[in-house]
């Protein structure tokens, strides 16, 4: 019997848009151009690989292309926003909706529009003053809501699930590619128990033996066997969001080398995570593990960030990283994720998701590690 998936509060898009607008009277900005699909999608719902969303304090219109336009006048309607059908391109008909609302100055997202998209519209709308865009909309998803937060709990239990029901004796003899086929497809068998559809949230990192050196690994043809490493990454994506987890196994009993490596990167681990708490500075909770694995003489072998803020994105945001100033702020996830790679050993990394909370933290992820 499936299980009843947890009552998830619709999305308030509407709310959503409103405090972007009221950011955008205080930054005296008349109209921003939305272009990432992740903050479409977080302020309408609507998903689509060629979609803009025009906001302004008076009106909002979504553009998109013929492909969509059923499921977006559907969407429109119900959230009373303006629809642009573009049927010769976005860029069009953006210069169509700044023309009817006599925009001028027309904000744009810099960190995600491209140099050639830029210029395209540029072209297409040339009597509007283009200005980058602070980060207002990735600030407002930085904080779950109450939805958000249950959809990720729910990617999280579907991920740890599917890993759960993988046995040590049954990644043996299997290839790295053949074992993320079977750990996808224990994905969404795991998500259908909970009546639920999930994807897998990025190409899962399976990597084995020498390869677990590797951070980003991509699975190939290399033979699983007993008495090696066994390095797995993987999440869910359910209702656009993500969760992101990593556990090291070793495939047999351990070794002298291998439970020291590991106990280090645990260690870290654990101390990053007593460090995050609201108003911590994110580059010290990354000190907090980084100073660890180099008191143990792997500062070389740890090369990445402590972690990732993660919900419609995998990577949302900055990273926990050594030179990030920003604050953490109740209601951020992100990973605690420290590792040590050593070149012809393999690495160990450990990676859970921890929700901020207005007094500390709280472990999102559950499996044994």
């Amino acid at each position: 019997m499936a299980r009843s998936e947890p009552n998830v509060p619709a999305p308030p898009y509407a709310a959503r848009r409103r405090r972007l607008v009221a950011a955008l009277r205080t930054a005296r900005v008349p109209a921003l151009l939305v272009s990432n699909p992740a903050n479409v999608t977080y302020l309408t719902g609507f998903e689509s690989s060629n979609a803009f969303l025009l906001c302004t304090p008076t009106a909002a219109a979504l553009i998109t292309d013929f492909r969509y336009e059923t499921a977006a006048r559907t969407l429109a309607a119900d959230q009373q926003l303006e629809l642009l059908i573009a049927k010769d391109g976005l860029g069009r008909a953006v210069a169509t909706f700044c023309r009817q609302h006599h925009i001028r100055t027309l904000a744009f997202e810099d960190d995600h529009l491209t140099v050639a998209r830029y210029e395209t519209l540029r072209r297409h709308v040339p009597n509007v003053r283009w200005r980058p865009a602070r980060p207002w909309i990735m600030a407002a998803r930085l904080v779950k809501d109450e939805g958000e937060l249950a959809t990720m709990r729910l990617a999280v239990r579907i991920a740890e699930q599917a890993f759960a029901t993988i046995r040590d004796h049954e990644w043996i003899g299997l290839t790295e590619r053949e074992a993320a086929d079977l750990l996808e497809e224990r994905l969404r068998a795991a998500a259908r128990k909970w009546g639920a559809h999930a994807e897998p949230a990025f190409p899962f990192i399976v990597a084995t033996g020498p390869n677990a050196a590797i951070p980003h690994h991509r699975p190939g043809a290399t033979l699983i066997r007993e008495g090696q490493i066994l390095l797995v990454d993987w999440g869910a994506r359910v209702t656009g969001y993500c969760s992101d987890m990593t556990r090291t196994l070793f495939l047999g009993t351990p070794d002298a080398q291998f439970k020291k490596v590991y106990s280090i990167v645990l260690k870290a681990q654990l101390a990053a995570i007593r460090t995050l708490k609201p108003g911590v500075t994110l580059k010290h909770v990354d000190a907090a593990a980084r100073s660890i694995i180099a008191a143990a003489g792997h500062a070389a072998h740890f090369g990445h960030a402590t972690g990732h803020r993660i919900g419609l994105e995998v990577h949302e945001g900055l990273k926990l990283a050594k030179n990030n100033p920003e604050r953490a702020r109740a209601g951020m996830i992100t990973t605690i994720e420290p590792g040590i790679y050593l070149p012809g050993w393999g690495g160990v990394r450990i990676e859970d998701m921890v929700l901020v909370t207005p007094r500390g933290h709280e472990v999102l992820t559950a499996l044994p590690k």
